[in-house]
């Protein structure tokens, strides 16, 4: 280098010169992050519901927040919650809650809410499942909440339906549910 002008001469201004066209180069490939390893969060599940006979999915990421569906407002008969990606690590991931909620009378209610655990896989991943624990229904008694159960003649929100058994811990690889009210929608969630 020059120490007068700052101009690089020789092998050392060839080197420099090359890095910085790596460098240009790897943010123009990505999309001019300055991360180029930079990747999406895994998805925790996908919740998927049908519209004309065609599966819509929706994908819900890992990380925490609260998210407004693309769906909101459109009542479904049945809706399917699936697994998310395979996540590869020494040690498994922690669990996440994800409440699902509706919109009703301006505000928001909370529907019901699932319980994601990793469990592992045959080849050394972890992959999630699901339980699904619905928001009891309650009513004041005697100036005291009380639930309202399916022995007082009030019906559960959610109807688990599908074939598939839960593992040992009560788990599922997936979950289809529809809602004993009729038709209803998701409008939000908050993964926790």
């Amino acid at each position: 280098m020059n120490r007068n002008t700052g101009e690089c001469h020789g092998a050392q201004g060839r080197r420099v010169g090359l890095a910085m066209a790596a460098m240009v180069l790897a943010v123009f490939l990505t999309g001019f992050s300055l991360n180029p390893f930079h990747r999406d969060p895994p998805a925790l599940l996908y919740l998927a519901h049908t519209e004309a006979g065609k599966l819509i999915e929706t994908r819900i990421e890992i990380t925490s927040g609260q998210n407004i569906s693309p769906d909101k407002s459109k009542p479904q008969e049945m809706w399917l919650i699936r697994s998310g990606d395979t996540i590869v690590s020494t040690t498994p991931p922690a669990n996440r809650a994800v409440s699902f909620y509706k919109s009703a009378n301006g505000g928001v209610m909370l529907i019901f809410i699932v319980k994601v655990r990793y469990f592992p896989d045959e080849k050394g991943g972890w992959v999630p499942k699901f339980q699904l624990n619905e928001e009891p229904l309650v009513t004041r008694i005697n100036g005291r909440w009380q639930p309202l159960t399916t022995g007082q003649g009030m019906p559960g929100l959610v109807v688990q339906t599908g074939s598939i058994l839960p593992n040992a811990e009560g788990y599922f690889t997936s979950l289809e549910f529809s809602f004993s009210t009729g038709p209803s929608s998701i409008d939000a969630w908050l993964v926790q």
